[in-house]
């Protein structure tokens, strides 16, 4: 049986299984169904016909809750998660060997597994006969998670823009290491400043739209990225609160905050007209608390371990190569529920032959190479071995 302090950090590895159970859910038993439109362009492919494929009635039960989204659901947990523990692997190295760690867990696996998505648009252009859509620089852009966005290139996979935001909150981490690593509260003055500069950087945005586009660019990334940022640090305040440098009532409240914070940047932002998704980021942010508040309910299990041990190949590839497996299984006339365990099942599968053959190897690498970086300190007594294995 495992000591108390590992099973305060299963509870976390548990949600990071079923938030990529609620992202696989949402893609392929909602978006393909009923964003076809969407689809179509990400797989390059003709759009879905629903003269002759309805959306199937378990796809429209499983979406009854119109404030509900499976998938931002999903993304929200993998964030709060992200912050929740992040702060951990910041406390025995270098910001250098924090970033060398953080490179080689995101970057290797994600080159392969948008190659599988490469791959994929090349078979379904060909089935369906359509010309190559992408030019070679915005495939190389893609290959480099985190700078797509600064640079205003199309995506192309669908969800690489999950990574950029959580590329660019390592970077925010590594910036406050110091403060991080005395657990002091100032590093939530990080939050209110970003904030700040949104609300100024907004002002600013209709104008710059008409006299200096790539100005306007880089201000609309900042505040996609910088709105994400705020809510993760909500995962920062339960880590402060598992370390016992913040009491319980007084996190309660820095949460409150900061959510609020989160929502009221996404209704005064350039993104107004989603706010009603934030619904699910609430839904997400109540089930961490649960699972934090009982976390003998979330202990480490065998089914959630192994969603949780393949999230980010599962992430980097179910997206469209499921969509290319899912359109033509279903234009060579295979029941939608077949086809539909078929794939999933197969990502699966290739998920957890990426996560044995990319992921562990680079991650050993990663590992080895931040521990030429460690920082010798009697107070950092922290089970890292389980928190430090996060990667979304």
């Amino acid at each position: 049986m495992q000591n108390q302090k590992s099973n305060r950090i299963d509870f976390a590895n548990t949600l990071r299984g079923f938030a990529a159970l609620a992202v696989v859910i949402s893609h392929y038993y909602g978006v393909f169904w009923s964003s076809r439109a969407a689809v179509e362009v990400l797989t390059n492919a003709p759009m879905l016909p629903f003269e002759t494929h309805a959306i199937p009635i378990y796809v429209s039960l499983l979406n009854a809750f119109s404030l509900f989204n499976w998938g931002a659901y999903g993304v929200a947990l993998f964030f709060i998660i992200s912050g929740f523990v992040i702060p951990f692997s910041l406390q025995k190295t270098s910001w250098f060997g924090f970033t060398i760690n953080r490179m080689l867990r995101i970057v290797p696996t994600y080159i392969v597994g948008f190659s599988i998505t490469l791959v994929a648009i090349l078979i379904s252009s060909h089935y369906f006969s359509r010309e190559w859509p992408f030019t070679t620089q915005e495939v190389l852009i893609h290959y480099i998670p985190g700078i797509r966005d600064v640079l205003w290139s199309r995506g192309i996979d669908g969800i690489v823009w999950t990574l950029e935001i959580e590329m660019k909150f390592y970077f925010v981490c590594a910036l406050l290491i110091v403060l991080f690593r005395k657990q002091s509260t100032m590093v939530f003055l990080a939050p209110t400043f970003i904030f700040i500069a949104s609300i100024v950087i907004n002002k600013y945005i209709p104008g710059w739209g008409n006299t200096d586009a790539r100005l306007w660019q880089l201000a609309m990334t900042f505040m996609t990225v910088s709105q994400y940022i705020i809510y993760m640090f909500i995962g920062v305040v339960f880590h402060y609160v598992q370390r016992g440098r913040i009491e319980r009532d007084k996190a309660y409240l820095l949460i409150g905050v900061i959510f609020c914070l989160f929502c009221l940047q996404w209704y005064i932002g350039p993104a107004a007209a989603g706010i009603t998704v934030a619904w699910s980021y609430a839904f997400a942010l109540l089930t961490f608390i649960f699972a934090f508040t009982y976390q003998d309910f979330f202990r480490s299990n065998k089914f959630f371990d192994f969603l949780a041990d393949i999230s980010y190949p599962l992430y980097v590839i179910h997206g469209v190569a499921g969509y290319v497996a899912l359109r033509i299984l279903l234009d060579l006339g295979m029941k939608a529920w077949v086809s539909l365990l078929i794939v999933t099942g197969g990502c699966i599968f290739l998920s957890w032959v990426l996560h044995k053959l990319v992921e562990k190897p680079s991650q050993r690498v990663g590992k080895k190479l931040a521990g030429y970086f460690i920082i010798k300190k009697n107070d950092c007594r922290v089970n890292n071995e389980v928190a430090v294995s996060h990667l979304n």
